[in-house]
């Protein structure tokens, strides 16, 4: 048996020195399953009109906040505030080109907590107001 170990200890060492065909393993790099992470885009893709809180969101995930934020942000890039608020400018933008809707409307329709939170937010993603970014498309 001791003879037996020792023979394969040997010859391990003299493939992992000698071999060019090493089997690559994949690259872990963390974050949320891939499964999880489209549960979550799709959740907050259909809840942008509510508030939604970082609990709830850990929830659907099943972590805790704490873990969760790391997570959401090592998979996505963004942590999680940033990325619902991201989402909900994107469908403003959206609004605005192509809905006649008021301002405050898309507001509310976005999940933002008012007409000017929205306008501040806005004006902080993209540069310019709701009414400038609609008018330039109306052209």
């Amino acid at each position: 048996l001791s003879l037996s170990m020792a023979f394969q200890l040997i010859e391990l060492r003299l493939l992992k020195h000698y071999s060019n065909d090493l089997p690559q393993l994949p690259d872990v790099k963390g974050g949320l399953s891939p499964q999880i992470q489209a549960r979550l885009v799709d959740f907050i893709e259909q809840h942008l009109h509510l508030p939604l809180t970082l609990t709830e969101l850990a929830q659907q995930a099943q972590l805790s906040e704490y873990h969760f934020a790391r997570m959401f942000k090592q998979s996505l890039n963004l942590p999680p505030h940033q990325y619902v608020i991201q989402k909900r400018i994107q469908k403003a933008c959206d609004l605005l080109k192509n809905s006649s809707l008021a301002v405050a409307t898309i507001a509310d329709q976005c999940g933002f907590s008012s007409q000017s939170h929205f306008a501040r937010r806005f004006q902080q993603a993209l540069k310019t107001t709701p009414g400038q970014y609609r008018r330039a498309f109306r052209r």
